[in-house]
């Protein structure tokens, strides 16, 4: 299947969910929005330590408003384990849940040059972020088995308040419409606010963890199309 211009691939884009009505009119009857999964592996790197923490993979579920050139989506990230480190140093492994997420919002427009367009990416999400445990490793705190020890008090909410992350990223419109595929990556920077409620190691947690800065990296591959979009594309490319 030959995509054969500029002009094709967008209103293929289109029909698939990642255009805009803006650039080329939606169809007669048209849905006014139009779905695409994509497999998301998310990392983010904590500024202050330069570590990673790496969260499974998930799902990010969109639609594109075929009228308003918008997309909204859902991004929910499951529970992720990393090592707290200072330096060279391990400190202790420590669990973080990313709770009361907003839908994914922003745009795409189309870019790139006509021999190889693309679909460029601007969206949000705000967020907060918890703290579930953090164990120390080979930290004498007093008890016997201290690396099993949770510094994290039993029944707290060691919780931030909300930040925002601001992510940006291309997806090549072709392969995205041709193959269904993609290999994109969106990324942006956001700050971590303060802890509280994490007790007595609340402030130790805020001077390693806390402060702006932090990358958010989110993977996108293996896009699902519905049936339905999935025969607008075959339409599209074939008219």
């Amino acid at each position: 299947m030959k995509i054969r211009n500029k002009t094709i691939v967008t209103m293929a884009a289109l029909a698939s969910s990642v255009a805009l009505a803006t650039m080329v009119a939606a169809p007669a009857n048209a849905a006014d929005t139009l779905p695409i999964t994509f497999q998301a592996d998310t990392t983010t790197i904590i500024a202050k330590t330069g570590q990673p923490v790496v969260f499974p993979t998930t799902d990010l579920v969109t639609d594109v408003d075929l009228v308003g050139g918008t997309v909204t989506g859902s991004l929910a990230l499951p529970q992720a384990s990393a090592n707290l480190k200072l330096g060279p140093a391990t400190l202790a492994n420590f669990t973080i849940s990313i709770i009361d997420a907003t839908p994914v919002s922003g745009t795409l427009t189309q870019g790139g040059p006509a021999e190889a367009p693309t679909l460029d990416l601007d969206v949000q999400q705000s967020f907060k972020i918890r703290i579930d445990s953090v164990k120390p490793l080979g930290i004498d705190t007093g008890s016997a088995g201290s690396a099993s020890v949770d510094l994290i008090p039993a029944g707290a909410n060691c919780v931030t308040a909300e930040t925002t992350a601001n992510l940006t990223g291309s997806l090549d419109a072709i392969d995205l419409i041709q193959n269904n595929q993609t290999d994109s990556h969106v990324k942006g920077t956001y700050t971590i606010p303060q802890f509280k409620n994490c007790g007595a190691f609340t402030s130790v947690l805020n001077a390693i963890i806390a402060g702006p800065g932090n990358t958010l990296d989110v993977h996108l591959t293996n896009p699902v199309f519905d049936v339905g979009t999935q025969s607008a594309i075959a339409a599209k490319v074939a008219s």
